[in-house]
């Protein structure tokens, strides 16, 4: 089990180095982000991702009912993938591009902080 879950961190890891690399391309208009491999690998870490979770959840009989640094991680996605679509695709102005891309870069440090520290306020754990 501690190998699905380092390769759930791994994929967590490079979600969030994606993203940021593909809201960089987005905003210089650079040619690269038309690119096949650019489109589809992003699509491929985030299901080994879902379904590494999936399995770890399953497997640990974790619910995000009773455990709620699970459900504020399963609702901060939403908003991950919110602010992706507004950087990738509903951003027709740069300034909501850079809102896409720096809310998602917050979200999915939230993400990566709840993660870390099981608690739904890591964000405030150092106080």
């Amino acid at each position: 089990m501690l190998t699905l879950k380092m390769f759930h961190v791994f994929c967590a890891y490079a979600t969030g180095v994606g993203f940021i690399l593909r809201g960089v391309m987005v905003i210089l208009d650079s040619p690269a982000k038309h690119h096949t491999v650019t489109k589809r690998l992003p699509h491929l870490i985030d299901t080994c991702l879902l379904f590494s979770g999936l399995f770890m959840v399953i497997y640990w009989n974790i619910s995000p009912v009773t455990e709620h640094w699970l459900l504020a991680k399963l609702v901060a996605l939403l908003f991950y993938i919110g602010f992706g679509l507004v950087m990738i695709r509903l951003g027709n102005t740069e300034f909501r591009r850079w809102v896409g891309l720096l809310g998602g870069v917050l979200i999915y440090c939230y993400i990566v902080g709840v993660a870390h520290s099981k608690s739904v306020f890591s964000m405030f754990s150092f106080l």
